[in-house]
Formats: structure tokens, C-alpha cells, sequence
């Protein structure tokens, strides 16, 4: 955080607390301290000490050797890359909140909300960029609960640019990011685009509509000019100049019947409907993601009210599960399927207790024979545990479950 920091020969020094967060299995300070300590076999630190050091690491360290590692992916090693049409990534924005240390300086920074009982709550709000199809995080943004989601997706989108190189990015985002302002923004910026409409969203538009699949332009409306002439100066010269923004608005019709409304800047001589269905649907992996950060991996189980440390917990906590999903996809391709009834994957549960345990002592090891050896019995370990993939289920989502934590739910750490 500081020119001087970590300058002097420290018993912890910045590599320690790179190392310490990665090794995060959210327990109490002192008990992952410990269990950090006999691990990488340091001298003992007090817990003071060692917040003191934490407290000098910038957390963004972390999103940058992500970026890295992520930018040697996509533009030196494109035969490991899936893609779309052989040059499109399909790459799905999403937000989710996080409750984080309910303490009188998290609820002023993160602006936190009322619960159902008049509680009040220290939130954040995180905006994920995932990789739908190569399943890695591309960039993190935290900031307060009641922070537009829009404006971390715009963040997204200016970070990921940089990293994934000479392939064309297609973000995908869910009901409740459309609006005039952001597909302007978008369009401005040349960046490609599929999104879910509300049903509410350009209704008059798309009461014209004659066929699921046209160019509709937005024009100029006097309730829209005025709002804009309040909140957005540039798109109110904008409209007042006469201009009109064009998107496509295709009908997708979903097996259950519901009709699913997408607005699109994608060409139709490239992108048929079938193309926008497959490339929307792709959408659920982000909630996939989601899941398994928030539930394997325990993202939100954050030990301190302090931001530079909820930052480290968080962004930290990407760059391992990047690691996972890069040894997990490899080792997916290596499963004898023909052996099976199902289709099987690796059980990225187990996957996320097997690197906790191994992954610093590999990265520690000197001898890179030694550690190229650790390193396959980690990737064999991956291959020792496999669930069945049972594509098609459909499921009620259910509220209110009174056993939160069942047998079959438990974490590998």
C-alpha cells in the first residue's frame, strides 16, 4: 500500500500473505494463522503482528496476477481456449450480494440495508465477468450493496477488454441490466451484446413488432428526453440532435412455453435465433459459478470488517478458483465415459479441499521435479472424484428450507 512497505526483513512478508489468503479455509484468524504457520513452517507471529502486515498488501496484487494468468490463456495458449464460432467468447456479467462483518464501519462504508426483522445488515455488492464456456473468472468488482450493477458491468467490461486479445467478446446479462443509458453505453463503445428483457421494457416498441426476430429503433420520446436532460447530459444531445438508438429484439419461445424477449446488437447474417437461444442459455453458468464460489468455496465467509482484507478474501478466493476450474477442465477430458450410465465431471467440491491442501506446498516446493510430481497427484486426486452430470432436471427453486445445512450439502474444508 505504501513505497516502504515490506522492505524491511519481516518474520511474514508479502509472499506469506499472497500465500495465506490463498490457503484460506474460513476459519478464525488464529486458527488459519496456525494452520498457515505449520504449513509453510514460519516462525510464530501474533495475530497483531500479523493484521499489521496484512494491512500493507494491496489487495489488487491478486486481480493482477489473475489478469495475467488469464492474458497468457487467451492469447499464447488459444488450443486450450473454447470458443463460439471458433473467435467469440461468451462471457456472462453477474451481480450478487454478500453479507460481509456487521460492524459500525461496514454498514457506513457498504451502506448496509434492513432485514426482514428490522435489522440492520452490512452488504456488498459483487459484479462478476465469467467465462461461460471456459468457466474462469475474469474480473471482480466490490462495492456498496445499493451500487448499480450496471456500472460495475461497465467496469467489467473496461478490465476484461485488456486480457482477452484478438477474440470478440459477446457479454451476456440477465433481466434487470437493460435500460437506454447502459445499451448506449455499450453501443458507443463497440462492444457486443445479449440481454433478457423485462417484460415492462420497451413496451410500445415491441407491441410493433410483426415477427420474433427485427431491428427496432428506440426514438425519441418527451419523458425520456427529460429524464436524461437530468441525468445523462450526453444522451439527451444525444436524442435532441434527432439520433436514434438500433438494437435487434428477437422472441425466443422456452419448452415451458414463457416467451424469452432479447435484445441484441448481433447480426442476424452471423447469429441466427437458435444461436441467440444457445448463446442466452449459456447465461446459467454464471449462476453455476456463483454457487460453487458462495458454496464450496465460502467466499462470503469474510473474517474482518477492515476493506483491504475483504478485498484480499475475495479477490484471493478468484485467482483459486481459476486454478481449480484450469485443473478440472483438463482432467474432465481425461474421464473414460464410455464406463459410465451418465455423463460424469469432477466433483468441484472435493476438487476445492484437495487444492486447499495441496496447492501451497507445490507452489513452496524447490525441487520442480518434486513439485511436478505433487502436482500429478493433485490432478489424479481430481480424477478420483466424479459425480454424474444429469442434464434436463427441473426443479422448484424452494424458500424458507428449515435444514440449511443437510448431510449431503457438507464442504470439503
Amino acid at each position: 500500500m505504501k513505497p516502504k512497505d515490506f522492505t524491511r526483513d519481516r518474520k511474514i512478508n508479502a509472499t506469506d500473505i499472497i500465500l495465506y489468503n490463498m490457503n484460506n479455509h474460513g476459519k478464525t484468524t488464529k486458527m488459519e494463522l496456525y494452520n498457515f504457520i505449520q504449513k509453510v513452517e514460519k516462525e510464530k507471529i501474533s495475530s497483531p503482528g500479523f493484521l499489521k502486515q496484512r494491512l500493507k498488501l494491496d489487495p489488487y496484487i491478486f486481480k493482477l496476477i489473475n489478469s495475467d494468468l488469464l492474458f497468457d490463456l487467451y492469447n499464447f495458449f488459444q488450443d486450450e481456449v473454447k470458443s463460439y464460432k471458433e473467435s467469440y467468447l461468451l462471457l456472462g456479467i453477474d451481480g450478487s450480494d454478500c453479507e460481509v462483518p456487521n460492524t459500525k464501519e461496514t454498514r457506513e462504508r457498504y451502506k448496509a440495508e434492513k432485514s426482514k426483522k428490522d435489522d440492520i445488515v452490512a452488504r456488498i455488492k459483487l459484479s462478476n465477468c465469467f467465462d461461460l464456456l471456459n468457466k474462469r473468472v475474469l474480473d471482480t468488482q466490490v462495492n456498496s450493496y445499493r451500487y448499480s450493477e450496471r456500472k460495475l458491468a461497465i467496469k467489467n467490461i473496461e478490465e476484461v477488454s485488456i486480457i482477452t486479445g484478438d477474440y470478440t467478446n459477446i457479454y451476456i446479462m440477465d433481466r434487470g441490466y437493460f435500460s437506454i443509458e447502459f445499451i448506449y453505453n455499450l453501443l458507443k463503445a463497440k462492444k457486443m451484446f445479449v440481454i433478457r428483457m423485462c417484460n415492462s421494457d420497451l413496451k410500445k416498441e415491441r407491441e410493433k413488432l410483426k415477427s420474433n426476430d427485427e431491428q427496432v429503433d428506440i426514438e425519441y420520446q418527451y419523458d425520456r428526453l427529460r429524464y436524461y436532460k437530468e441525468k445523462n447530459n450526453e444522451l439527451y444531445k444525444f436524442y435532441k440532435d434527432g439520433n436514434k438508438i438500433n438494437i435487434r429484439i428477437v422472441n425466443i419461445e422456452l419448452p415451458t412455453g414463457e416467451i424469452e424477449t432479447l435484445a441484441t446488437n448481433l447480426s442476424e447474417n452471423i447469429f441466427s435465433l437458435d444461436d441467440l437461444d444457445y448463446i442466452y442459455m449459456t447465461r446459467w453458468n454464471s449462476e453455476i459459478n456463483y454457487h460453487e464460489l458462495k458454496e464450496s468455496m465460502k467466499i462470503t465467509n469474510i473474517s474482518s470488517s477492515k476493506e483491504i482484507i475483504i478485498k484480499q478474501e475475495i479477490y484471493s478466493q478468484m485467482l483459486v478458483y481459476n486454478t481449480i476450474q484450469a485443473v478440472a477442465m483438463d482432467a474432465n477430458e481425461e474421464i473414460e465415459q464410455e464406463k459410465y450410465k451418465h455423463k460424469m465431471k469432477i466433483n468441484f467440491n472435493m476438487s476445492v479441499g484437495i487444492v486447499k491442501k495441496l496447492l501451497i506446498k507445490i507452489i513452496l516446493e524447490p525441487n520442480k521435479k518434486k513439485a511436478e510430481k505433487m502436482y500429478e497427484e493433485l490432478y489424479h486426486n481430481f480424477l478420483e472424484y466424479i459425480i454424474p452430470i444429469r442434464e434436463g432436471r427441473h426443479y422448484p427453486r424452494k424458500s424458507g428450507k428449515k435444514n440449511k445445512y443437510s448431510i449431503n450439502k457438507r464442504k470439503s474444508f
